[in-house]
């Protein structure tokens, strides 16, 4: 476990991970809490701010002498009480599909604007959302740089933050500028457009430490539709 965090935030990243990668179900139950004692070695004070921690982030749920139940696998939970642009457009009755994925490792000079976050070398990835089989998003994702290039046959099942923490860069917070621009020709001819503007976002995410772990630009096509954004209460 890492000694730079609290014990407890350390533990509720393993617990968090076992519930991610299917070891918790969704609908099962956690270990009790004297169960939980025994496997870190640790008092019973740790492990109730560990599960509260995954509580407040949507993970688990609990209930006084029921325990303490899974309720969501998703890496996501934490960042937002927002759901995601691909969630609404899903529930309006739009099929959004991911296609054209690229990676490419750059090199990076100290002059670029990429330096101060990655220094010497980033992974890129670049992608299309479609929305009902026409070109909507054009996504530009960097990356770490000593981040692997996944397996070509994998892709069409690709999550970006679910391979940015399975890389050990688990994103904290992040922040998103919105912007109208003219973007290169490349991101029109992408998004099958003539001509700008575009509205496009800027996002810059990190980690628990406040290191840099993304940074990604999205052009959206509004003349398709409205980028959207809804929040629960």
């Amino acid at each position: 476990m890492n000694e730079k965090v609290p014990l407890y935030y350390s533990i509720m990243e393993v617990i968090k991970d076992s519930i991610i990668n299917g070891i918790y179900p969704i609908g099962t139950f956690l270990p009790t809490e004297t169960e939980l004692e025994e496997q870190f070695k640790v008092s019973k004070i740790t492990i109730r701010k560990a599960i509260e921690l995954l509580e407040n982030d949507g993970y688990v749920t609990k209930k006084s002498g029921k325990g303490t139940t899974v309720i969501s696998n998703s890496i996501f939970n934490k960042l937002s009480n927002g759901q995601s642009f691909s969630s609404i457009l899903n529930q309006q009755g739009y099929q959004v599909t991911k296609e054209n994925t690229y990676f490419e490792y750059l090199k990076l000079d100290p002059q670029h604007e990429l330096f101060q976050y990655f220094e010497r070398q980033c992974l890129k990835i670049s992608r299309c959302y479609y929305l009902d089989g026409q070109p909507y998003i054009h996504f530009t994702h960097y990356l770490p740089g000593d981040i692997a290039i996944p397996d070509q046959m994998k892709l069409n099942d690709f999550s970006l933050y679910m391979y940015l923490y399975q890389h050990n860069h688990s994103v904290a917070d992040f922040n998103d500028d919105f912007y109208v621009e003219f973007p290169p020709l490349e991101i029109l001819e992408a998004l099958n457009l003539d001509h700008g503007p575009v509205l496009g976002r800027k996002r810059v995410s990190h980690d628990i430490y406040g290191k840099v772990v993304e940074v990604s630009h999205a052009r959206y096509n509004t003349r398709i539709h409205n980028y959207q954004i809804q929040y629960k209460l």
